[in-house]
């Protein structure tokens, strides 16, 4: 089974435009990926974040990176929320994965 099965679902709600461009990188190179712990999982997804955006994924309020392959119009085109990541999209992806172990 490959780690790409817990981005299948996506969000229905998002912090910024770029934050579903981000999933679906995550996605795409999870196809090749085989299922990793919840933890792994998450120092994974900031290192994705730290190589696409030069900025370390924190909990810090307000902080985002602007990440030009994301951006596709709009107001926050190209931004990937911090906070949004912390607290959603990495606890959503670490209980699904968490159900597949």
């Amino acid at each position: 089974m490959k780690l790409s099965m817990i981005f299948k679902e996506k969000p229905k709600q998002w912090g910024f435009r770029g934050d579903p461009y981000f999933w679906d990188h995550l996605r795409k190179k999870a196809e090749n990926m085989e299922l990793i712990t919840p933890d792994e999982l998450e120092e994974w997804i900031k290192a994705e974040y730290l190589s696409v955006s030069g900025k370390a994924l924190t909990d810090e309020y307000g902080d985002f990176a602007v990440v030009d392959e994301f951006a596709h119009g709009g107001m926050s085109s190209g931004g990937v929320d911090n906070i949004w990541w912390m607290e959603n999209g990495i606890p959503l992806l670490k209980s699904r994965l968490a159900a597949l172990l």
